[in-house]
C-alpha cells in the first residue's frame, strides 16, 4: 500500500499552483494518497462542536505541575495552590489556572508503558502504539474526518506549531494544515505575481485535462483525492475567512487579556478559529523534556502556559463557546519521582497528568489518585495506582462523548482498523 504522507501549508497550498506549479504536483501527489469519497456532515448526537488540544511536547513533569509532593524527597521546591476543588493543587506558577480549577477535570492517573518521545508522542496523539505497518490518524485528523464539513472554506484541522502528523489511513484530506509561526504572513496563500483568478481558472482547466490520462494509469482514487486538495486550497485563497489566521483586527485588550508570546498568539487564533467554524486545532508548546536543570525550566514554561491557557478559557466562556468547545491539556509521559544529580527528571509513562475543560465535561473534579512519593508500586512491584486510564481510554472516552464512528470498520491495506482500539474501556468520570 502507499502510504499517505503528512502536507504541510506548503504542500497543501501548492497544489492550488499559486506559483505555477499544478504540473509539478501531480507528480508530487501520485501514490501517495488515499482517496476517500466525499462525505457529507452526519448527524451527531453530541454538544461538542469544536477540541483544542494543548499538547506539551517533551513530557511535562506532574511533580512540577498537577501533582506535587512538597516536602518529600520526590517534591519539588514549589508551593502548591490550593483550590475550590478538592485534590486540584497545582504549582505555585499556575496562578490563572488556579482559579479556573472549576472549570477543569484533572486526570492524575493516565497511563502507559511507552517511555520513549516518539512512541510516546504517537500514542497520546492516536491511541494506539506505533506499528510499522500501519499509520494512525491523530486526535485532530479523526475530529476532522468525523465532525468537519468538507465544503468549509477554512481547513478542517489546524495545527498551530510543530512538526505536522499525518492524517494515515483517513487520507490526506484529513491531515494538518500546520502554521509554523502563528500570526505571522503564511506563505503561498497569495496568488503569485501576474497571476489573477482568471489565469488561475485557466490554470486549473489545464490540470483537470492532464489528470484524465493520470486517472487511466493511476485510478481515478487519487484523482479525485488530489482534486480535493488543490479545490480545497483554491477555496482558502479567495476566502475571506482566512484573516483569522492573522491577529491584527484583534482588539488591543483581548491580546494583553492572553499575554505575549508564540504561545499566547497561538491560543488567540485557536479561538477564532474554532468561533468560525473549524472544529479541530492543536497546539504544542515544546521544550518538557526536563533532564537537567527541571525546576527552573518548568518554571519558566508554565510561565508561558498558564496566562494564555487561563485567557482561553475565560474568552470562550465569555463568548458562549466553551460548552460546546473542548480544551484538552497534556503530553506524552510524566517524569520520573526520583531526581537526576542535576536537578531534572528522566521519562516516566507510569503516571501523568492530563487536564480537561469545556464541552461534555464534568468539571470541578480530580480523578485519580497517586501515592505519597509517587512511584506507585508496592513491595511486589505491583501498580497501586488509583484508576488508572490508558491513552487508548481516553480516546474511547472522547469518541463517546463526540459521537465518532467507532464501530465502524476503516480499511488500510487490505485490512480491517478502528478509530480506537477496541480493547479500551469509557471513563465515565468524565462526562457523568
Amino acid at each position: 500500500m502507499s502510504m499517505p504522507i503528512s502536507v504541510t501549508r506548503r504542500d497543501f497550498l501548492r497544489a492550488s499552483a499559486a506559483a505555477g506549479g499544478v504540473i509539478a504536483t501531480s507528480s508530487f501527489f501520485a501514490g501517495n494518497i488515499r482517496g476517500e469519497d466525499k462525505k457529507t456532515v452526519r448527524a451527531r448526537n453530541s454538544k461538542i462542536k469544536a477540541v483544542i488540544l494543548l499538547f506539551m511536547e517533551g513530557g511535562p513533569s506532574q511533580l512540577e505541575t498537577f501533582d506535587l509532593k512538597p516536602g518529600k524527597e520526590t517534591g519539588a521546591p514549589y508551593q502548591q495552590i490550593e483550590t475550590e476543588v478538592p485534590g486540584f493543587r497545582p504549582a505555585e506558577h499556575f496562578k490563572e489556572i488556579a482559579k479556573r480549577a472549576g472549570d477543569l477535570c484533572l486526570i492524575k492517573s493516565m497511563s502507559s508503558k511507552e517511555g520513549n518521545h516518539s512512541r510516546a508522542s504517537y500514542l497520546l496523539r492516536t491511541g494506539y502504539i506505533p506499528n510499522p505497518t500501519l499509520k494512525h490518524p491523530s486526535l485532530g485528523s479523526i475530529i476532522a474526518h468525523q465532525m468537519g464539513n468538507p465544503d468549509f472554506e477554512l481547513p478542517n484541522f489546524v495545527k498551530l506549531r510543530g512538526a505536522p502528523f499525518p492524517a494515515g489511513y483517513l487520507g490526506v484530506q484529513n491531515n494538518p494544515f500546520v502554521i509554523s509561526r502563528p500570526g505571522a504572513k503564511i506563505e503561498n496563500l497569495d496568488y503569485a505575481k501576474g497571476v489573477d483568478k482568471e489565469r488561475m481558472d485557466r490554470r486549473m482547466k489545464l490540470v483537470k485535462e492532464m489528470e484524465k490520462d493520470f486517472a487511466k494509469e493511476r485510478g481515478d482514487e487519487a484523482v479525485e483525492a488530489h482534486k480535493a486538495m488543490y479545490e480545497k486550497a483554491r477555496a482558502l485563497m479567495d476566502s475571506p475567512l482566512r484573516k483569522k489566521f492573522y491577529l491584527e483586527d484583534e482588539p488591543d485588550e483581548i491580546r494583553k487579556e492572553y499575554g505575549e508570546g508564540a504561545f499566547a498568539d497561538s491560543c488567540i487564533i485557536a479561538r477564532r478559529l474554532v468561533e468560525t467554524g473549524v472544529p479541530a486545532v492543536e497546539i504544542t508548546l515544546g521544550g518538557w523534556d526536563t533532564h537537567d536543570d527541571g525546576f527552573k525550566r518548568c518554571a519558566e514554561l508554565i510561565g508561558q502556559l498558564d496566562k494564555p491557557w487561563a485567557a482561553l478559557i475565560n474568552d470562550l466562556k465569555r463568548r458562549g463557546l466553551y460548552e460546546s468547545t473542548l480544551v484538552i491539556w497534556m503530553g506524552e509521559f510524566g517524569r520520573t519521582p526520583k531526581l537526576t544529580n542535576t536537578e531534572g527528571r528522566g521519562h516516566w509513562p507510569g503516571n501523568f497528568c492530563a487536564v480537561l475543560g469545556g464541552g461534555g465535561i464534568k468539571s470541578g473534579q480530580v480523578i485519580g489518585e497517586t501515592d505519597e512519593l509517587g512511584y506507585n508500586r508496592d513491595a511486589k512491584g505491583n501498580s497501586t495506582l488509583k484508576d488508572p486510564v490508558s491513552p487508548a481510554d481516553l480516546y474511547r472516552t472522547l469518541g463517546t462523548m463526540m459521537d465518532w464512528e467507532m464501530s465502524k470498520e476503516f480499511e488500510a491495506g487490505n485490512r480491517p482498523v478502528w478509530l480506537v482500539d477496541k480493547e479500551s474501556k469509557v471513563v465515565e468520570k468524565l462526562y457523568k
